[in-house]
């Protein structure tokens, strides 16, 4: 490193520049062909402990315990993704049933719609009001295509999906079968990565990996929590509401709220503003109950199942997110504060070597 200040900020600079864009390669290009590996990594380290056990317990080759390790794994997995597929088949047919009934009332909540709209219209400065029913007109014009282009969005959305099938199978046979591969040779694959690393990064890598271990292990402990008590608090409230689709709703909102800056709102306020201009007050209240309830539980447990460690400054997470966004959509906008986080890490660990 230079003496100079500003040479060394430059080339820090320029190294956080070479590394971000060397990020940006990765996920792009690497990523996808890599996931099945990575996920197996993931896999084989969570296998490790039966693994271990059976080796100990039962005397068997580390072989031997890691393909009953693996397959007891695949089934698991293979029988929760069956039954998601079911009931997930089950209430899409269901909402079909039910589409024509759904499109048929589409009229009267446009014209509920249109009523509501016109006051508020007529409520404006004069000034406003030529410009607002010019928006309200070309809103009204787009909302009489929206069945339409539900449908074409539907039809679309199936046919990507029984494309892709045959790929998703593929990866996830790899996946499986790679999971049993590295946990069969795990020891020697890991011994073999050290010894190809320099001795003066393998300790700085060995404290920022047991940090990012358990920052990594508690985020995604606490997401799994809290995305199963979302789950399963608008699960309840749907059902006691008597909505027919209650699981696949309350999937998607769980999912939906785990998701940065969205929340359950997102699914819950659009909701329950519907009912309220369609006349249904008791499924409105219901629903704006519902969401109070799910904001109040998550803000209660997120600060004690996530832990003060974990988080970023309110500044740099949003700009964590907001870049994250940027480059990589909704996934880097997921991804980028918990990259940060591990950077964090892995820096910190660094300044203590």
């Amino acid at each position: 490193m230079p003496e100079n200040p500003h040479l060394r900020f430059l080339l820090r600079l320029l190294y956080a520049g070479l590394g971000l864009a060397g990020l940006w390669v990765c996920i792009r290009f690497l990523l996808p062909w890599l996931f099945p590996f990575l996920v197996a990594f993931g896999l084989a380290a969570l296998l490790e402990p039966a693994v271990r056990l059976l080796a100990a317990r039962l005397r068997l080759p580390r072989w031997a315990g890691a393909a009953l390790c693996t397959l007891l794994l695949s089934v698991i997995m293979l029988g929760l993704l069956g039954l998601l597929l079911w009931r997930t088949v089950y209430e899409l047919s269901l909402l079909l049933g039910r589409l024509p009934t759904l499109l048929a009332g589409l009229p009267t909540l446009a014209n509920a719609l249109e009523n509501q709209a016109y006051r508020f219209v007529i409520a404006l400065p004069v000034q406003l009001q030529e410009l607002a029913q010019q928006a309200l007109e070309e809103l009204l014009t787009q909302g009489i295509s929206l069945p339409n282009r539900f449908y074409d969005m539907l039809v679309s959305t199936v046919s990507h999906l029984i494309s892709a099938l045959p790929a998703a199978i593929l990866s996830l046979f790899t996946t499986f079968l790679a999971t049993y591969f590295i946990s069969a040779s795990r020891p020697q694959l890991l011994s073999a990565i050290r010894g190809n690393l320099p001795a003066r990064w393998q300790e700085t890598i060995a404290l920022g990996s047991a940090g990012a271990k358990r920052v990594l292990g508690g985020w995604l402990r606490a997401q799994g929590v809290l995305i199963l008590i979302t789950f399963a608090e608008v699960a309840v409230g749907l059902l006691l509401l008597q909505i027919d689709l209650a699981l696949l709703i309350a999937g998607l909102t769980a999912l939906v709220d785990a998701l940065p800056v969205f929340g359950a709102g997102a699914v819950l306020l659009p909701w329950a503003f519907l009912a309220f201009v369609s006349g249904k007050r008791t499924l409105c209240l219901g629903l704006l109950i519902l969401y109070g309830v799910v904001t109040l539980v998550r803000n209660l447990l997120e600060p004690k199942l996530v832990g003060r460690q974990v988080g970023l400054p309110p500044l740099l997470s949003l700009l964590c997110m907001y870049v994250g966004f940027q480059v990589f959509g909704v996934l880097g906008m997921i991804l980028a504060p918990l990259a940060a986080v591990l950077a964090r890490q892995f820096w910190q660990s660094k300044q203590q070597a």
